[in-house]
């Protein structure tokens, strides 16, 4: 079987909300050495088409629960396989979509992948004040404030989020991580974030290296 096909297995299965085939399609991709971020990407894909399909209400908010929970245990499966597992490196993280922005659903992708990677997750949805951001972390004692921005007019809200921190003398204390479709890594450092993640996958890694620095 070709890696288009196991890989489209997984994509189908997950969309079609079959957690046994799910599992069996991600088992076989990890026995043919496709490689894990690819599996990852096919059950991303699946979950983010899902995400469409309730928003244009042909699906409901059971579908997008069951969802998330099948793509939560084929992602344990892949993380095994990565040694991205609970103990290596996990710590505790608030993350939220910034102020100003509605869009979620990439975010929850990537909280439910720190979730699985052993991270104690505090997500404060979508539309986040930048103040909650700083008050959750310290009142939570969390080791990063991870920010996601969909929208352009909302990227200025993740260097709020960075200089209050700054402002309040807790740059040691907890590190940011952006994210989103319109950031990049230049706007991350031109924002003075600590870090940067493209996808879900490389959140986990990325917010294992903040956590062990």
């Amino acid at each position: 079987m070709s890696e288009d096909t196991l890989l489209q297995n997984v994509y189908d299965s997950l969309l079609g909300l079959n957690e046994a085939k799910t599992i069996e399609a991600t088992k076989e991709c990890i026995a043919s050495g496709v490689e894990p971020e690819k599996v990852m990407k096919g059950l991303a894909d699946a979950m983010i088409k899902i995400g469409d399909e309730f928003n244009a209400r042909k699906l409901f908010l059971p579908h997008v629960v069951i969802a998330a929970g099948i793509m939560d245990k084929a992602n344990k499966l892949v993380l095994e396989v990565l040694d991205v597992t609970e103990g290596a490196g996990a710590g505790k993280i608030v993350i939220g979509t910034i102020e100003g922005d509605i869009h979620e659903l990439g975010k929850s992708i990537v909280a439910a992948m720190l979730k699985t990677a052993g991270f104690e997750v505090i997500d404060l949805g979508k539309d986040v004040q930048v103040k909650k951001y700083l008050e959750t972390a310290v009142a939570e004692d969390a080791d990063i404030i991870a920010c996601s921005s969909l929208m352009s007019s909302t990227m200025p809200y993740l260097k709020d989020v960075v200089d209050l921190r700054n402002d309040m003398g807790h740059q040691d204390r907890f590190k940011v991580m952006v994210g989103g479709g319109p950031v990049n890594q230049t706007y991350a450092d031109q924002v003075g974030a600590d870090a940067y993640a493209e996808d879900a996958m490389e959140a986990v890694k990325v917010a294992q290296k903040l956590v062990s620095a």
